[in-house]
């Protein structure tokens, strides 16, 4: 840096202020480009250590439902409120429209598939609400639960979440689930009367 402000001073010696900043404007653009990146750099890393996204302490998935950021915020501050866990570290998600045999959607994309498959092989998932129908077919593809499987109906989730009378909504936990004791806490949760 010190030999680069040197040079410039070596070569700008006889040039008025305009022509200097020109020179520099020409010959160091790169220079000054790689320095602005670099200190991009620098504030990003200093904002992902201090402030960035925390990790979260519960995730749920909805499985073919419509995406409703607002329901599924009601949902996360509800159980936050239940189980003492800050809502921001709950993570409700309708992002995943899945098509199965024996259930084809219209405009939807693959990569939903592999979210959905590829976040529950690392353990990123707690709790799932889908279709009995895709429940049998997850199962059908190895998929491993535990504890009971909860029918959505006469939970507080009913009257959030569509459901069609012949493929009834379900409640269940992977095997691999992170964090088993809130995912209880989840349940003991959604089995409850309160109102919304």
């Amino acid at each position: 840096m010190r030999k680069w402000i040197e040079d410039i001073r070596e070569k700008t010696r006889d040039m008025d202020r305009e022509h200097t900043l020109e020179y520099i404007r020409n010959y160091y653009w790169y220079h000054i480009l790689i320095g602005f990146i670099i200190l991009g750099l620098v504030v990003l890393l200093i904002y992902h250590i201090g402030w960035g996204e925390r990790k979260k302490e519960f995730s749920c998935v909805l499985v073919n439902q419509a995406v409703d950021y607002g329901r599924d915020e009601k949902i996360a501050e509800g159980f936050g409120s239940f189980a003492g866990i800050d809502p921001r570290k709950i993570l409700i998600d309708s992002d995943y429209h899945i098509s199965y045999p024996g259930k084809k959607l219209e405009d939807v994309k693959e990569s939903s598939y592999e979210k959905f498959f590829f976040n529950w092989s690392v353990e990123e998932i707690d709790a799932m609400v889908m279709e009995e129908s895709f429940y049998e077919y997850c199962l059908g593809q190895e998929g491993e639960f535990t504890g009971e499987k909860v029918p959505v109906k006469g939970t507080l989730l009913e009257s959030l979440l569509e459901e069609e009378e012949d493929d009834p909504l379900v409640l269940v936990f992977p095997a691999n689930a992170p964090h088993k004791d809130i995912a209880a806490v989840f349940q003991e949760y959604v089995k409850g009367r309160e109102k919304w």
